[in-house]
């Protein structure tokens, strides 16, 4: 008798869209950044496994709704029970050093995530409606976040309007975007009209830098919508980037009120992580000059500049003036991203030089 292949464990026990990863990570982000502690490390593990929970939950549903039990039936109910166990551990250590009642957000917003599973179970999860239901329970994280830290309730509800601002706009827009990649021609006005109230709505109602974020994602949307259409996965990066934008400017709006948020251990971690990256900045440069090709881990260390550059900008924004370390990280990077794409030695030879200015001051 011939034995079944195995089951693979990552078609199990990770989602197969990409898209939710966003509207997951971003609320915890934020919650963790507002208020960092145990009370937003428990609503961290209980968002990010109850989100990897969904899709193992999903496969058993179906697989006994047919009347069936495939291979991967048992896999799955072992892999959602443990998501399942992680996310319930989350919320135990939420409850017991939580310094406010952090329950209330996640309860009105219940209704839209058992909307939200229903429609994915029956597969209509890609449907515009459960994808607007499921972004909004999951932006409920970052309220409850705050509330759980100590937070006042005018910090929740405007850490949770930042979200959903962000996520409506995000779901109009890369909707239509997707579906003229597909050589589709839809409607650009509901988009249009979506990611300008976004942006209004910013300006009125939350910190500057908020409204700032969300403008610059309703110029560069209206700008795109008019463009030859790119590939989906184009679409999703470039969303993740903006959602991570609407994290940090929340977080920098009220870091800049007063608020005590993790951004103001930046300065140092940007010092810090800097002179790590000096040393590396020789070897890079060097290699860079006489590269054939970029190998992975030459990638790896471009995203590490890469981070550190944020560092930075957050840097000169909290400190409010320019300061030289900061900007010439910032031109560090600059170079070594020119030195990637171009066979001319100079930028190679920038870097390395700076590397060598950094590590004098």
């Amino acid at each position: 008798m011939q034995k079944s292949a195995p089951v693979p464990l990552r078609s199990v026990a990770l989602p197969t869209e990409h898209g939710g990863w966003g509207f997951t990570l971003e609320p915890l982000l934020l919650a963790l950044l507002l208020a960092p502690g145990a009370s937003t490390l428990g609503l961290f593990l209980l968002g990010l496994f109850g989100f990897l929970a969904r899709h193992p939950l999903k496969l058993v549903y179906q697989d006994l709704r047919r009347g069936k039990r495939y291979p991967r039936t048992a896999l799955a109910l072992k892999v959602a029970s443990g998501y399942l166990a992680l996310s319930a551990l989350g919320l135990l250590l939420a409850l017991v050093t939580a310094q406010g009642p952090f329950l209330p957000p996640l309860l009105l917003a219940l209704p839209l995530g058992v909307y939200a599973f229903w429609a994915d179970v029956q597969n209509r999860a890609r449907d515009l409606f459960p994808e607007l239901a499921a972004a909004l329970f999951m932006a409920s994280l970052a309220p409850a976040g705050a509330l759980a830290g100590g937070l006042g309730a005018e910090v929740a509800w405007k850490a949770f309007l930042a979200l959903a601002l962000r996520d409506v706009a995000a779901l109009y827009y890369a909707r239509t975007q997707v579906l003229r990649a597909r050589g589709q021609n839809p409607k650009r006005h509901p988009a249009l009209l979506a990611l300008l109230f976004a942006a209004l709505l910013g300006l009125a109602l939350l910190p500057w830098t908020v409204g700032l974020a969300l403008s610059l994602l309703a110029l560069y949307g209206a700008y795109a919508l008019f463009r030859p259409p790119v590939p989906a996965r184009v679409i999703g990066w470039t969303q993740m980037g903006f959602g991570l934008l609407v994290v940090l400017a929340t977080t920098l709006g009220f870091t800049l009120e007063g608020l005590p948020t993790a951004l103001l251990g930046v300065p140092l971690l940007h010092r810090y992580l800097g002179f790590g990256l000096i040393a590396l900045a020789f070897l890079a440069g060097g290699y860079l000059l006489w590269r054939k090709a970029v190998p992975r881990f030459v990638r790896i260390l471009v995203g590490l500049y890469d981070l550190n550059a944020l560092f930075g900008l957050l840097y000169l924004a909290l400190g409010g003036k320019l300061l030289p370390h900061p900007v010439l990280a910032l031109l560090g990077v600059v170079l070594l991203h020119l030195a990637l794409k171009r066979p001319h030695p100079w930028p190679a030879l920038g870097f390395w030089g700076l590397g060598l200015l950094l590590l004098v001051r």
